[in-house]
């Protein structure tokens, strides 16, 4: 069958080789313009999901959290209990309890400031907000650290749609892709939320990775009750591993950060 259709073929090509090359010129434009199409549609596409993709943000205004934290020092552990809360765009506030429920630690950070009191060595220390940049490049923003610990997708990390790469399977979605000297990556369960998150920058040997599990609804949003994260600088790594036992959204959230005179003032 093949053989005839060649020959069929052959003939025709012979009988009106200009007729043909005028149809194969028109062909070849009419390719050039779907390659066009569909780079564009491919492009609106990516523009597309990802507005589905931020639907499935969490959405809130405040948020409470009581969790069982596990944090790995190098050589050194420590079970703790931890109350995490966020005023959206303002303020992430932690307080870290030992034994018995003594606060041996609180945290405030807002888009300007890191201040952190260590109520076991009595010592507080201030800094601005890019000390962070220790462990992340200058891109790093206040709202990226919110979107990481309640498991959203930043804004300004997929803002730049030639810079996002999708890849999808029947399990899961993958974005990737960088942000100036910031690669990121997202692995996206059926549900469109997140399981995996990393921000390396490979020239500072930097790394931070959070892995979600356990999601459930709370406060009627799926919010992933455990989080384990992974600091790295180089010359240190930090492992935490965040078990929420309570979490609320969008009620009142009081943040207390006092500072007496008998602490030690680090800057």
């Amino acid at each position: 069958m093949w053989n005839k259709i060649v020959c069929v073929g052959a003939v025709l090509l012979l009988l009106s080789s200009c007729s043909s090359k005028k149809k194969l010129l028109k062909e070849a434009e009419l390719k050039a313009q779907n390659e066009l199409t569909i780079k564009d549609n491919t492009r609106e596409a990516k523009k597309n999901s990802l507005r589905n993709l931020f639907l499935t943000n969490l959405n809130y205004t405040t948020f409470s959290g009581k969790a069982k934290m596990r944090l790995d020092l190098g050589k050194d552990n420590y079970d703790v209990t931890s109350n995490i809360r966020i005023e959206k765009d303002k303020r992430i506030w932690i307080s870290i309890s030992a034994t018995l429920g003594i606060e041996v630690a609180r945290v405030l950070i807002t888009p300007d400031s890191v201040q952190i009191l260590n109520k076991f060595q009595s010592e507080y220390m201030v800094k601005p907000f890019d000390y962070l940049y220790r462990f992340a490049s200058p891109d790093l923003t206040f709202g990226n650290l919110q979107d990481l610990l309640l498991a959203n997708l930043s804004v300004n990390l997929l803002a730049d749609i030639d810079q996002v790469n999708f890849k999808q399977d029947s399990i899961s979605v993958q974005l990737d892709g960088k942000l100036n000297e910031l690669d990121f990556l997202y692995k996206l369960n059926n549900n469109n939320r997140p399981y995996q998150f990393r921000l390396a920058q490979l020239s500072k040997k930097q790394l931070l990775e959070a892995n979600y599990g356990e999601y459930a609804m709370a406060s009627g949003q799926e919010f992933p009750m455990l989080l384990k994260m992974i600091i790295s600088d180089g010359r240190q790594e930090i492992k935490t591993e965040i078990n929420f036992n309570k979490v609320t959204f969008n009620e009142p959230v009081e943040m207390p950060f006092s500072v007496s005179s008998r602490y030690k003032v680090i800057r």
